[in-house]
């Protein structure tokens, strides 16, 4: 049996990221993330003696023409279609071209947005055979199985699905997976591992997954409708097991730690960069942290092992914002993370939202302004997006902040959709903007931006991030 597993073509010209809640354009980062959960349930199928492939439309530039020549020529039994919320008109449509090039093939969605509003991604494209709720390396196999064996898909849990009627089914719920020791490395071999590069190094990298669950309550984040709120670890061995795997087989050296927050459990990160220095790796990678999570003692840690940069999730310049959206953070806690990090030698990025329900002009001005007395390295400004499966979503419904037939492809961090009474979408989408100029103007950070530039290849290299950068900003 053949599946074939998609990350959907770019949408009007636009490269979209599509892993767990990260869904914006590529120009966010100015990097393509391999497609991690794609590998991992590649790589589950095949310890089913299925013959898999993977399709990386966005970096292999492979558009809807060629994508359908491949379906066509390797004639799958199961597509599994990757999914943002931006992308996902155009990720679901992919399940009419499934079965105008091969009618007896099956569609699969996997993402946050199918797990959310799975009746609603049945009703964008009547072809499309079943959705997965959560988390999909099991679920997928489970529905490969069904359909290898000819048995009826309604004994999978975690599956909606179409039947021959037209009649949508909605199996029980799968429990989350237990032991993600169980899952296998990612089958990277099914991807050219050389088109996944870092900004400014241009060097390769990968993801690598430690954790899934985030037990914290905020309101923005639909992460929890796909990978729960019980943090679930990986072992710190099978973590490095993987890394040095990559290195060996692959010639990866670069990593990007993927997790809700890779210091939740303090303890735990240190025993990760323990193993990881015990080996000698020589390995580098970033990760990410909520400010309350950290200490210095953990900081030096994770500097010793490797990490040259690390993640906070800030959010606002406010605390009676942080508070509104139940953060569980101070703007203290911000200034302290960010000060420990710093002196333990590592660069610091930040991640601010703004246009939370109940934000001003005063607040927004108030986060831009956090950020330059932190003197962070570098910043992403997102706009409030009310996310499928978030409990933003269902308030900004309830309360009518959005319009109705709002199109989902500005449900974007670089666009906002949230009429709310103290704010239109067009004031916080200009208070964006301005924080990009007030932040990225200071000369501390335009300095520590140039003096990564040691070679004519940099200079090229930071041209086009440049470039990609302005798609997003």
């Amino acid at each position: 049996m053949r599946v074939l597993f998609l990350n959907p073509p770019p949408v009007e010209g636009v490269n979209v990221v599509r892993e767990g809640r990260c869904m914006q354009r590529t120009g966010a980062w100015t990097a393509v993330w391999a497609p991690v959960s794609l590998a991992t349930t590649a790589a589950v199928l095949r310890e089913q003696e299925m013959e898999v492939r993977l399709a990386d439309c966005s970096v292999e530039d492979i558009d809807l023409a060629g994508l359908g020549r491949i379906i066509r020529e390797w004639q799958p039994s199961l597509v599994v279609i990757n999914t943002a919320t931006p992308s996902i008109e155009s990720d679901v449509a992919i399940a009419s071209l499934v079965r105008q090039e091969q009618p007896q093939a099956k569609s699969v969605a996997i993402g946050i947005h199918p797990s959310a509003l799975p009746a609603s991604c049945f009703d964008m494209d009547d072809k499309l055979d079943m959705v997965v709720h959560g988390e999909p390396e099991f679920a997928v196999r489970d529905a490969a199985l069904a359909l290898r064996d000819g048995s009826d898909p309604g004994s999978v849990a975690g599956l909606s699905w179409r039947d021959g009627e037209g009649v949508i089914h909605e199996n029980k719920e799968r429990p989350f997976i237990a032991d993600l020791d169980e899952l296998p490395f990612p089958a990277w071999d099914l991807v050219d591992t050389g088109l996944y590069s870092l900004p400014f190094s241009g060097k390769p990298f990968l993801l690598v997954a430690t954790a899934r669950g985030c037990p914290y309550g905020c309101t923005f984040c639909a992460n929890k409708i796909y990978y729960g709120s019980r943090l679930r670890k990986r072992s710190p061995g099978r973590i490095v097991d993987e890394m040095q795997w990559a290195g060996e087989r692959f010639g990866i050296h670069d990593f990007l730690i993927w997790s809700e927050s890779f210091t939740n459990d303090q303890e735990y990160a240190m025993e990760t960069a323990a193993e990881i220095r015990r080996r000698g790796l020589g390995i580098d990678w970033v990760c990410n942290s909520r400010v309350d999570t950290v200490s210095p003692r953990l900081l030096e840690a994770i500097k010793a092992a490797g990490c040259w940069m690390i993640g906070y999730g800030i959010e606002s310049g406010s605390q009676e914002v942080l508070d509104s959206v139940r953060k569980g953070t101070t703007l203290a806690q911000s200034a302290n993370a960010v000060r420990m990090a710093q002196e333990a030698g590592l660069e610091v990025t930040g991640h601010c939202i703004l246009g939370f329900p109940g934000e001003t002009e005063a607040t927004m001005q108030e986060t831009i302004n956090f950020t330059k007395f932190l003197k962070l390295d570098y910043v992403q400004f997102y706009c409030a997006v009310a996310f499928p499966g978030s409990s933003l979503y269902s308030r900004c419904i309830e309360s009518g902040w959005i319009e109705d037939g709002a199109d989902w492809k500005y449900f974007e961090q670089n666009f906002s959709v949230i009429n709310t009474p103290q704010l239109r979408a067009e004031q916080v989408m200009a208070a964006r903007e301005r924080a990009y100029r007030q932040f990225y103007r200071q000369p501390h950070v335009v300095l520590n931006s140039v003096r990564k530039i040691r070679r004519p290849a940099d200079a090229a290299n930071f041209a086009r991030m440049v470039k990609d950068f302005l798609t997003w900003v």
